[in-house]
């Protein structure tokens, strides 16, 4: 039957970049369960890729003890997906998207992350850390 009815899968993950992949992994069996197309099940790992590799890399600045909380709820007509972090706050004032023009610059993932997904907030008002939520319509 899947998650209906406002439920909520949690996973806890601590460690380095190996979270990365463990969190896409998850995050993808959950995207299928709640019944999404193949395209948007892609967008939800990409995203969810983009969105560890910028914790590990800025929040954490590659130290082995990266902590992300990540959350999906499936209400039936979105996938909410929480990437709980507490490491170095993320300023959204402070962020430019790349230009696209110059190869090898950063920001990509974020710009990524807000092609493929249909709304991307972030919460900064936590004592520690950052939460990214990303919703996809079903």
């Amino acid at each position: 039957m899947g998650m209906q009815g406002g439920s909520e899968e949690r996973l806890e993950l601590r460690g380095g970049p190996e979270i990365i992949r463990q969190a896409r992994e998850w995050a993808t069996a959950q995207a299928r369960r709640a019944g999404l197309s193949g395209e948007a099940i892609a967008e939800i790992a990409l995203a969810v890729s983009e969105a560890c590799t910028n914790i590990v890399r800025h929040a954490y600045a590659e130290r082995p003890e990266a902590r992300i909380i990540l959350t999906v709820a499936d209400d039936g007509r979105w996938l909410t997906l929480r990437l709980r972090d507490f490491g170095r706050k993320f300023d959204p004032a402070a962020y430019r998207p790349p230009n696209l023009d110059a190869l090898h610059e950063g920001g990509y993932g974020l710009f990524l992350i807000q092609q493929v997904m249909d709304e991307v907030h972030y919460i900064t008002d936590h004592d520690q850390g950052t939460e990214l939520v990303l919703r996809k319509r079903k």
